[in-house]
């Protein structure tokens, strides 16, 4: 009987597994930082997640989500669109709630192109966001690695300043549904991006 229980409720545990989706899009970001007067700024967010550039995981991959006997499944953005574009917007969003206008670069970064983008738009600053590692993976408990890198230019592309957010670490207790756990790690989201803004030489260039 007990092994039949058991079995049953990894079957379950395997159908919420499959196929979650987790949305960062639409989460917002509260900064320390607030616009003094029109503040330009150029943004953009550089996927470098090595599993992603090797072509072992699609773009809108955001992590894995195990089953009841611990298989993984992968999770992916809420929008299907890249996780990196999601980062973006939700940036973007808290930047402009934050009182600066922002240009959100619609391709892949390169310094000459960003600098030519700033001088288009009259932007005093470029925002480059890499990431090198964002992957959550939520069984009992919930795992993240990451590694965020922040580096704030003028828009002649000299670094003002930069800030790093690094982990590989247990943020939690899995939740019983997908919706908790997207809601989970937008919320870590929110604190990564936070902090990596949350720093004097950061919030002096901006």
């Amino acid at each position: 009987m007990w092994r039949t229980a058991i079995v049953l409720m990894c079957a379950v545990l395997a159908g919420c597994a499959a196929g979650n989706r987790y949305n960062y899009r639409d989460h917002a970001v509260s900064l320390p930082i607030r616009a003094e007067g029109q503040r330009i700024l150029v943004l953009t967010v550089e996927d470098l997640r090595p599993y992603v550039l090797n072509g072992d995981k699609p773009a809108n991959f955001v992590g894995l989500q195990r089953g009841g006997f611990g298989n993984p499944f992968d999770v992916t953005t809420a929008s299907g669109q890249s996780l990196t574009q999601d980062m973006k917007a939700s940036i973007s969003n808290s930047l402009r709630n934050a009182g600066y206008t922002v240009i959100a670069n619609p391709t892949e970064p390169d310094m000459s192109q960003l600098k030519q983008v700033a001088a288009q738009n009259d932007a005093s600053r470029i925002v480059w966001l890499k990431v090198k590692d964002w992957k959550s993976d939520i069984y009992v408990s919930i795992g993240l690695s990451y590694d965020l890198h922040l580096a704030v230019y003028n828009a002649q592309g000299i670094l003002l300043a930069e800030n790093t957010q690094q982990g590989d670490s247990t943020v939690g207790g899995g939740k019983l549904s997908a919706s908790q756990n997207s809601e989970h790690m937008a919320q870590e989201f929110s604190k990564r991006i936070g902090y990596l803004f949350n720093s004097p030489s950061i919030r002096d260039a901006l």
